[in-house]
């Protein structure tokens, strides 16, 4: 009787059953939209929404969301790592033929002898850390917008493409501490 409460529970939690209000009874539910969704496209699905439960930054919220939503889970990651990309050329004021992993590179290129940093570089940090930001977004394009923008990716795990949008989500997030220091 318990694991059967339980179940219940997580169904209502969930939003995937909901109380029928068509009808006066008190325990008369119904299959809601997303509890429809769960059973065409499976729980995968389901758990992979649930991890973008967040809120996005607000272009992401716009572009990329959809397009996950919709099930376009390469369309959604490609989209999420451009508008990354777009973020990084425009602060960093490099040009539009400075593309992928090289404008990463030299955006945030930690300054070495007689050569100067990146525009996006932190001078104040560790080398170190200064070298993991460059790499963290070198790697992050590299991988997830730069396979996608030359050959087709077959994106069918939710919650892979899921975690390319939260990665996307943290990078703009982290462009947004660079832009006000």
């Amino acid at each position: 009787m318990l694991a059967l409460t339980e179940a219940w529970t997580w169904l209502l939690n969930r939003g995937l059953v909901v109380w029928n209000v068509q009808q006066d009874s008190a325990g008369s539910f119904l299959v809601s939209r997303q509890g429809h969704d769960a059973l065409d496209r499976g729980l995968r699905w389901i758990r992979a929404v649930q991890r973008l439960d967040i809120e996005l930054v607000p272009v992401l919220e716009a572009k990329a969301r959809p397009q996950f939503l919709r099930g376009d889970f390469e369309a959604a990651a490609l989209l999420a790592m451009k508008e990354v990309e777009l973020r990084v050329r425009t602060m960093a004021d490099l040009p539009d033929s400075l593309t992928g992993t090289a404008l990463m590179q030299q955006a945030f290129r930690p300054g070495k002898g007689d050569q100067a940093a990146g525009p996006l570089s932190d001078t104040t940090v560790d080398g170190g850390e200064a070298v993991g930001m460059m790499e963290l977004f070198k790697g992050a394009i590299g991988l997830f917008k730069n396979p996608p923008s030359h050959r087709r990716v077959d994106y069918t795990d939710p919650t892979e493409a899921a975690e390319v949008l939260l990665l996307a989500d943290l990078l703009m997030r982290l462009l947004n501490k660079i832009e006000k220091s």
